[in-house]
C-alpha cells in the first residue's frame, strides 16, 4: 500500500461563479485538496467571468468535457481550443484535456511547474482489456498526469482493469471505473498508489445541495477521513445488490462510524450475477473488506458462501451481512432482528394484536419476516405471484400459503417484494384485499420509487410504513456484528427521523 494517500479532488457541480466559490469553501472544509471546475457546465457568460475565482485557497483543475465523453462541453477540436486557450489564462493549476481531441494543443496550454495538464480519456460504454492496457500507458507529455476512466462491472474491474495497471511510478497515472464497479478503485486509491482520486462534494449540505458531477465519486468528507486513517485500522465496508444506487446503508454507516470516530469506509458495489459476486470475494477480502451488507438477488447465495452461520441466517435460510475475519466467511441475518423488533413495537403499542402476519412475496425479505412471526407465535399467511414459492416458504415456516381470491384477514400485512423499487411494477400484485381500516401496513421498500403500496393501503383504510425505519434497525445490527456494538438509542432514533 501507498504510504502517501492520494490528493482528494472534488469535482464541483456549479453551473455559475458564484455556485463555484461557495462549492470550493465546502468542498475545503470538508478537507478536499484541490477542487474541479467542470467549465462545461457553465453558460457561455459565466465562462467570461472566471477571473472572478480567483485568488483562492485550493488550486483548482479547469475541465471542459466534451459530449463524447460524458460532459456537455464541445465536441469539436478548434472550439475546445479556444477555450482552452482563454482558461489557460487564469491561475488554474491545471487544465484537464482530452486525448481524442485536444492533444495537439497540449504544447499551446503546458507551461511545466506553473500549469500543468491532466490528459483524459473517458470511456462511457466499457472498454477491453487490450484496449485499457494501451490506455493506461500512453504516452503523454512530460509531466503530465494519465487519467482513464471507463465503465466497468466489477468483475471486468478485478480480473482485467486492476491486474493491467502498470507499475508504480513507471507511468503518472490516475484511474476509476464508472457504473457498478464506481466506487471500488476510488476506496483502493491508496492501495493502488493513484496520485489522485476525485469525490464529490461532503453529504448534509441541505438547501437542495446539487447532485455530483459523476455517481460513482465518494463523498470528500467519507474519503479524505478514510485516506487519512492508518492503513491497518481502516476497514471497507460495501452494500452489494442489484441495484443498489438507492442505498441508504452508506449514509447510515458513515454517519455512525464518524459519531464513534470510527475510520473506515463504506460504499455500494453493484454485481450483475451470483458469479461474479462469488468470484469477487477473495479479492475484496484481499483489498481490505471486512464485511458486506447483502440486499436482493444475493441473499441466499450470500448464505452458500459462508463458513459459519449465525442463528439469524440458519433461522431464515438466507442471510444479508457476511463479515470476513481470520480466513473465514460468517453469514447473520439482520433483516429478521429488524422486523422482529418492529412486530414487538407495534404489538406493544396496540397497533397490532400479535395474531397474525400476511406475507406478500417468498423471497429473502418474506423469509426473515415468517421467521419473526414464528418466533412471536403469530399465524402467518403467504402469497407471491410464484405459488410454488410460496408453497415452499409456508413449509418451511409453518406458515399457510394462500390463493389471490381466497378471504382471509390477517391482522398486520407486510409488503416482501421489490414492487416500489425501479422497474418493478406494482401490476404484478392482486388486490388481496388484506388492508382494511384497522390492520397496519409494513413495506419492506423504503422511499419507494412508485407509491402504489402506499396508495393501496391508504384507500383501504389502512395505516402504512415504508421501510426506512427497518432499514435502520438492520443497518444498525449490522454495525454491531462488525464494530462490536451498535450505535447508540439516540442515533438511532434520529436516524430513523421520528421517535421509536
Amino acid at each position: 500500500m501507498s504510504s502517501n494517500p492520494p490528493a482528494v479532488v472534488v469535482s464541483l457541480p456549479a453551473r455559475s461563479v458564484a455556485e463555484a466559490r461557495s462549492q470550493a469553501r465546502q468542498a475545503r472544509e470538508a478537507g478536499a485538496h484541490v477542487v474541479e471546475l467542470r467549465l462545461d457546465r457553465f453558460p457561455l457568460e459565466e465562462s467570461a467571468r472566471v477571473a472572478e475565482l480567483f485568488p483562492t485557497t485550493l488550486p483548482h483543475i479547469a475541465t471542459l468535457r466534451s459530449k463524447a465523453e460524458g460532459g456537455e462541453g464541445p465536441d469539436d477540436p478548434e472550439i475546445r481550443l479556444r477555450l482552452l486557450v482563454s482558461f489557460s489564462h487564469h491561475p488554474f493549476r491545471w487544465i484537464d484535456v482530452e486525448l481524442a481531441r485536444d492533444l495537439p494543443a497540449a504544447e499551446v496550454l503546458h507551461r511545466p511547474g506553473v500549469q500543468e495538464l491532466i490528459v483524459s480519456t473517458h470511456l462511457l460504454h466499457g472498454v477491453d482489456r487490450h484496449a485499457w492496457s494501451q490506455l493506461v500507458r500512453c504516452q503523454v507529455p512530460a509531466g503530465a498526469l494519465r487519467k482513464v476512466v471507463a465503465r466497468a462491472s466489477v468483475g471486468q474491474t478485478l480480473r482485467e482493469l486492476v491486474p493491467d495497471l502498470p507499475p508504480r511510478g513507471e507511468y503518472s497515472l490516475t484511474v476509476a471505473t464508472l457504473g457498478p464497479s464506481g466506487a471500488l478503485l476510488r476506496a483502493w486509491s491508496r492501495r493502488l498508489g493513484l496520485p489522485m482520486v476525485f469525490a464529490s462534494l461532503p453529504t448534509g449540505l441541505g438547501g437542495g445541495a446539487a447532485l455530483p458531477v459523476e455517481p460513482s465519486q465518494i463523498p470528500v468528507d467519507r474519503l479524505r477521513a478514510f485516506l487519512d486513517s492508518p492503513a491497518e485500522t481502516a476497514p471497507l465496508f460495501a452494500i452489494v445488490g442489484r441495484p443498489v444506487a438507492h442505498s441508504r446503508s452508506p449514509d447510515l454507516h458513515s454517519r455512525w462510524m464518524r459519531a464513534e470516530k470510527r475510520p473506515g469506509l463504506f460504499v455500494g458495489l453493484e454485481f450483475e450475477s451470483d458469479e461474479e459476486l462469488v468470484d469477487a470475494i477473495p479479492a475484496l477480502v484481499d483489498g481490505g473488506f471486512r464485511g458486506l451488507n447483502v440486499t436482493h438477488p444475493f441473499k441466499a447465495t450470500a448464505l452458500r458462501l459462508a463458513t459459519e452461520v449465525g442463528p439469524g441466517a440458519s433461522a431464515c435460510g438466507v442471510a444479508n451481512v457476511l463479515t470476513f475475519r481470520d480466513g473465514e466467511i460468517a453469514a447473520e441475518n439482520t433483516d429478521l432482528a429488524a422486523i422482529l423488533r418492529r412486530m414487538e413495537e407495534l404489538r406493544s403499542t396496540a397497533l397490532w394484536d400479535g395474531a397474525s402476519v400476511g406475507v406478500i412475496g417468498a423471497g429473502g425479505a418474506a423469509r426473515a419476516t415468517l421467521a419473526a412471526a414464528r418466533t412471536l407465535g403469530a399465524d402467518a399467511l403467504v402469497w407471491s405471484r410464484r405459488e410454488e414459492a410460496a408453497e415452499t416458504v409456508s413449509r418451511e415456516f409453518g406458515a399457510r400459503s394462500v390463493r389471490a381470491t381466497e378471504e382471509v384477514r390477517p391482522s398486520l400485512v407486510v409488503h416482501a417484494t421489490t414492487v416500489g423499487r425501479g422497474a418493478a411494477s406494482s401490476e404484478t400484485l392482486p388486490n388481496l384485499g388484506w388492508a382494511r381500516p384497522g390492520v397496519h401496513v409494513i413495506d419492506w421498500v423504503y422511499g419507494p420509487d412508485d407509491p402504489a403500496i402506499r396508495i393501496a393501503a391508504e384507500r383501504s383504510g389502512a395505516t402504512y410504513e415504508d421501510g426506512s425505519r427497518l432499514l435502520v434497525y438492520q443497518a444498525a445490527a449490522s454495525y454491531g456484528i462488525w464494530w462490536g456494538s451498535e450505535p447508540s438509542s439516540d442515533q438511532v432514533t434520529q436516524a430513523v427521523g421520528r421517535p421509536a
